[in-house]
């Protein structure tokens, strides 16, 4: 027979906190202990006793106006959003046919090759009459280029001002062989530029190769003014009037280098 241990006052009270925060937020949650207690058993009733009527009346529904006994809530999960089905993508658009210009009926031919290999004109190479115009003037973008390799080279062996100096007159040399190349090109429709002929030059002595290049540059002033006579084209008149005041102001520049170094 079961023993039975009246529950102490404190007891209660704690299962009344517990009983009252289970049925929190519901209609008739009074005292569980009157509630639970069946007929016949009133008076003192054990813990453990309370115990089991809570758990026998759990979730029963409420007899002659009692609280109903309700069942530790759990918690039911979320359901879960169905995944959507792929999308099928739809088909990338077609690019719109290039419109052609009115009144043709073919279309418009594109560019082959590279940007400008396939365009080049014919190098020279047939020999020609050394008294021709057209050969002085191969002869003439050959010295061109002579200096402008010259001047490189003399400039890596100065320092400061000098080599500044130096690589300018590089550079107007540079462009009277482009000039000069260009004019044959338009004369004779053919293509000179033998860079691939230019190899190292000699320089012994750096005050000896300032000297030696202000000795070019006056010969070279001199040939383009006598080849300006054998020319009545005004565009070969300026071309060849251009290059010999280029020549004039390379030999003061050449003598204002010698006057600053060997004072």
């Amino acid at each position: 027979m079961e023993k039975i241990i009246p529950c102490s006052l404190k007891d209660q009270e704690v299962f009344q906190r517990v009983w009252q925060r289970v049925m929190a937020g519901r209609e008739d949650c009074g005292c569980p202990v009157e509630a639970i207690i069946p007929p016949g058993m009133e008076g003192d009733v054990s813990c453990q006793r309370l115990e089991e009527l809570m758990r026998l009346n759990a979730g029963r529904p409420a007899k002659d106006g009692g609280a109903p006994e309700a069942a530790p809530a759990q918690e039911t999960p979320e359901p879960q959003p169905e995944p959507m089905p792929p999308s099928e993508e739809a088909p990338a658009p077609e690019p719109p046919e290039a419109e052609q210009p009115p009144g043709s009926a073919e279309p418009m031919p594109q560019p082959e090759g590279p940007h400008r290999g396939s365009d080049l004109p014919r190098l020279w190479e047939a020999p020609q009459p050394a008294d021709d115009r057209t050969a002085r003037l191969r002869r003439q973008v050959m010295e061109a280029l002579e200096g402008w390799q010259f001047y490189r080279h003399l400039a890596r062996r100065a320092r400061g001002v000098d080599a500044r100096v130096l690589n300018t007159l590089a550079g107007e040399l540079h462009r009277g062989a482009r000039r000069l190349s260009a004019a044959y090109f338009l004369i004779t429709g053919l293509r000179y530029w033998p860079s691939e002929l230019l190899s190292a030059p000699a320089i012994p002595s750096y005050w000896g190769a300032l000297r030696r290049r202000h000795q070019l540059e006056q010969q070279q002033e001199a040939a383009f003014r006598l080849a300006a006579d054998d020319w009545e084209d005004p565009d070969m008149l300026e071309l060849y009037g251009e290059l010999g005041e280029g020549c004039q102001r390379r030999c003061r520049q050449l003598r204002a280098l010698l006057e600053q170094d060997l004072t």
